[in-house]
């Protein structure tokens, strides 16, 4: 009796959110998934889900690989301009370090998270392009200041859904990291 419940309550947890999206990213990449609105930031207006990998050396916080991950929100149809998506980063960001910080019981360094996001050339297959720069903290060991490089790109998916995709990184965007953030951008499709 059990399965057929269990299996239900997994049917019904991804019809929620529609249907999954594939993030390109190698088999040895952690994946968590997670539904609008965001435990940690609900005050993103989002409806749909999240789908994050991170590097193998996400946690290599003291090297170039450290933070080294990408996110992908599959969301309901909408325009969406790039200082939307600098506040929903500030937000994102902020919520998050803020919860880890907490629950680790580290000091609040007090610091607030700003992402500065400019044009770039649209990746193939994608409507538009964003380079940036996102300045935090890092609630994951220390509490110390963390500047990650970050990509975004979005896209519709069909009538109903746009994607948004994010790659970030503590190294430089021509560092080693980025060729293969970019190859899991290309390869992830609608």
């Amino acid at each position: 009796m059990q399965a057929p419940r269990l299996f239900a309550a997994v049917f019904l947890l991804c019809c929620s959110v529609g249907a999954p999206a594939q993030v390109a990213a190698p088999d040895d990449w952690r994946k968590e998934t997670f539904a609008f609105p965001l435990q940690f930031a609900p005050s993103i207006p989002y409806e749909g889900s999240e789908h994050v990998r991170f590097s193998p050396k996400w946690a290599q916080f003291a090297t170039q690989w450290g933070f080294t991950y990408v996110f992908l929100w599959d969301i309901k149809q909408r325009t969406l301009q790039p200082q939307e998506l600098e506040r929903g980063l500030n937000v994102y960001f902020d919520g998050l370090m803020e919860a880890v910080t907490k629950n680790r019981r580290l000091d609040d360094p007090g610091t607030v998270t700003a992402t500065s996001l400019h044009p770039m050339k649209a990746p193939e297959g994608w409507a538009e392009g964003l380079g940036g720069r996102l300045f935090t903290w890092n609630g994951f060991a220390k509490g110390e200041p963390l500047t990650l490089h970050l990509e975004v790109a979005h896209r519709p998916c069909g009538t109903d859904r746009t994607q948004v995709f994010f790659a970030f990184s503590k190294a430089p965007r021509d560092g080693a990291a980025w060729e293969q953030l970019r190859e899991i951008r290309k390869a992830t499709r609608c």
